[in-house]
């Protein structure tokens, strides 16, 4: 999965290019990076990314991902003509919004308070500034609602079961477990209510993490540009549309100086292992209380599922191990929401707990 891999930043060069904005942007990527906007637009890209896990629309980035692997299409029977087309969607998906009167109205707004002979607002006010970064996040949201939208109409009802299968069985490589992921496991109404109830409890605590999380995330990505600037690397980020092989090299180049960042840089690293620890932490949390939630029957189906996977799903975790192992040659982080580490996918101390306890579901 290294086109997960691409450097955060990109995700606001992203948005520009969807919202019609890139004309009006320097080519130098120094100056572009060290933008107000842009750094806002940094923290809007992932904390948007990793909010449509928690509310359940994460699968289509995820997706997206995995359909990338030569060997998950194979396993889930995804012909070349249909990744061509899932291929075509996914390219054809900024002009496609175009036509969309929810994309019309979010672009009259943005365009209401650019200004042409400052795009990226070094004299905006807060205010101004905050506007804007609003409209964007309403962006990216479009784009990755649309995103899951073109996925789910262009595979079959067999590759979506099996795709939701490998998902709830790879659960320890989400950001966020989801409660529709446990959906595949038979869910009653009820049990659906207590897991928007669970949901709904831990949110604040979701956004104070979310909120750190990203911070963080953007102090670290600035040190690597930083190291990128001395290095001179910043032009191959102005050069990455060159194709995979260009994003290949530019990604071990990172690795490797992330790695000796992590192995030199005190700050550096105690910011990765904060983040990694706060995030294991409430995704931990957060899980387990969903698994309190399902019958003794769910359970033990959860367990088969994560313990023997079906073959499809077993190639989908080798994969991830390989991304994994890829991560912590970068110094055990990676840029973007994959950099949010959930965990085990169910915690030992948890399965030895559930089988001394009675009263599943859980007890209020």
């Amino acid at each position: 999965m290294k086109a997960k891999l691409l450097p955060v930043a990109l995700s606001c060069l992203l948005l520009f290019s969807l919202s019609g904005y890139a004309q009006q942007l320097p080519p130098n990527f120094a100056e572009l990076r060290q933008a107000p906007l842009t750094q806002q637009s940094m923290k809007i890209g992932m904390k948007t990314a990793l909010r449509s896990f928690w509310d359940g629309n994460g699968r289509g980035l995820m997706t997206v991902g995995f359909l990338a692997l030569p060997e998950f299409r194979q396993a889930l029977n995804v012909s070349d003509e249909q990744y061509q087309e899932i291929q075509n969607a996914q390219m054809g998906l900024g002009a496609g919004l175009q036509d969309e009167p929810e994309f019309q109205e979010i672009m009259a707004e943005m365009q209401a308070i650019a200004t042409p002979d400052d795009p990226l607002m070094y004299n905006a006010d807060e205010e101004t500034l905050n506007k804007f970064i609003g409209i964007q996040e309403r962006m990216v949201s479009m784009v990755i609602n649309h995103q899951a939208d073109a996925i789910d109409s262009l595979l079959t009802p067999e590759q979506k079961d099996k795709t939701a299968t490998a998902l709830l069985a790879n659960m320890g490589e989400m950001p966020i477990v989801s409660p529709d992921l446990f959906e595949i496991l038979d869910l009653t109404d009820e049990q659906r209510e207590q897991m928007e109830a669970i949901k709904k409890e831990l949110e604040p605590e979701f956004e104070q993490y979310l909120e750190e999380f990203v911070n963080a995330s953007v102090i670290i990505a600035n040190k690597m540009f930083d190291e990128f600037e001395k290095q001179g690397m910043l032009d191959d980020l102005s050069n990455l549309s060159g194709g995979q092989q260009k994003i290949a090299e530019f990604q071990e180049k990172a690795q490797a100086l992330g790695k000796k960042m992590a192995a030199e840089n005190p700050e550096f690293k105690r910011l990765q292992d904060e983040m990694n620890t706060k995030g294991k932490t409430f995704a931990t949390q957060f899980q387990t209380k969903m698994f309190d939630v399902l019958n003794d029957e769910q359970w033990a189906r959860l367990q088969e599922l994560t313990d023997n996977p079906p073959e499809f799903a077993k190639v989908l975790r080798e994969k991830l191990k390989e991304q994994r192992d890829a991560a912590e040659t970068m110094g055990g982080w990676q840029p973007g929401p994959n950099s949010w580490k959930p965990g085990d996918p169910i915690p030992e101390q948890y399965r030895q707990e559930r089988k001394t306890r009675r009263g599943f579901p859980r007890e209020e």
